[in-house]
């Protein structure tokens, strides 16, 4: 396939000049997948004015990805309860061994995008395109802006980091930072998790030195495996490898709304209150399904394909 845009490219697409962005190796579409196992799809987003450093195609977002692959390789080896077994995300790579990485340049400019979260309202930009509803993805933005204190932007479904924000351009802190937003694309921390509770609009470890990779690379123990009948563990999610002989689907619990053998009393109390208000964001049970019309709160796509 091409690095030229597809004829699904659609509106926005026709209100960019991206003629300048038009660079050798990058590519503007999903790539042809070399495996159907579920897998994490990386995005170089820029609003209409950012600049383009190209961390798509000079190796840095790579660079950087891999290692933050590699510290939850490790991380996950020494987990009490991993017996020993380290796993990586699956990440999507291209027949040529390279992430694939696709180019957006959104028709917005970065005050316009900035007033509300990037990575949350994408759902709704990724099906103006077309090309990025694939429920066995998850998609995950660098977004190459600076948003203060905000690092970083994630549910099920869609999430990601502001690059330049908060002393994260570094290596380590961007590290650090991917790691802890693709945990909670997976779910981390569902409440049913000891010690799990909503701190900073999401849900995170509360407290002590355990933490989920944003600082240090220790991975909370309860976090990763636990022994709390009806309630996910890091270690079986579908998007992780090697796969767990009974994974679970991060889009099915929160998309879809079907917690299935996940029946942990808090889980069922909060989804039933979701479910007879409609007020999925506020009464979630973790991380929420990002996959929302965030110009009409409660409104959902529908489901991917």
């Amino acid at each position: 396939m091409s690095n030229s845009l597809s004829a699904k490219g659609i509106k926005d697409f026709e209100k960019i000049d991206l003629s300048k962005d038009q660079k050798s190796g990058r590519f503007f579409e999903d790539q042809p997948d070399i495996t159907d196992e579920h897998q994490i799809h990386f995005i170089y987003l820029l609003p209409s004015d950012g600049e383009d450093r190209e961390l798509d195609i000079n190796g840095k977002m790579q660079d950087i990805l891999e290692k933050a692959n590699n510290a939850m390789l490790e991380a996950t080896k020494v987990n009490k309860g991993s017996g020993g077994e380290g796993k990586k995300f699956r990440y999507d790579y291209r027949e040529d061994g390279k992430l694939d990485i696709t180019f957006i340049r959104t028709s917005k400019n970065w005050k316009e995008l900035q007033d509300n979260s990037v990575n949350t309202q994408m759902g709704h930009y990724f099906h103006q395109f077309g090309g990025f509803t694939n429920k066995k993805k998850t998609y995950f933005l660098w977004t190459d802006m600076n948003k203060g204190k905000h690092g970083g932007d994630a549910g099920v479904g869609i999430g990601g980091i502001f690059v330049r924000s908060n002393g994260h351009n570094n290596e380590e802190r961007l590290t650090q930072i991917n790691i802890h937003e693709l945990f909670h694309t997976q779910l981390m921390g569902i409440r049913c998790i000891k010690g799990m509770k909503k701190i900073h609009y999401s849900d995170h470890y509360n407290g002590g030195t355990d933490h989920m990779l944003s600082v240090g690379f220790k991975l909370n123990r309860n976090l990763y495996t636990h022994d709390i009948e009806g309630c996910p563990q890091l270690i079986d999610s579908v998007y992780l490898t090697p796969t767990s002989k009974d994974p679970y689907n991060p889009y099915e619990i929160m998309c879809e709304r079907n917690l299935g053998k996940y029946t942990h009393p808090k889980l069922v109390k909060i989804m039933s209150k979701a479910e007879k208000s409609n007020k999925w964001y506020k009464n979630r049970i973790g991380p929420t399904c990002n996959w929302r019309n965030w110009t009409n709160k409660f409104d959902w796509f529908g489901p991917m394909n």
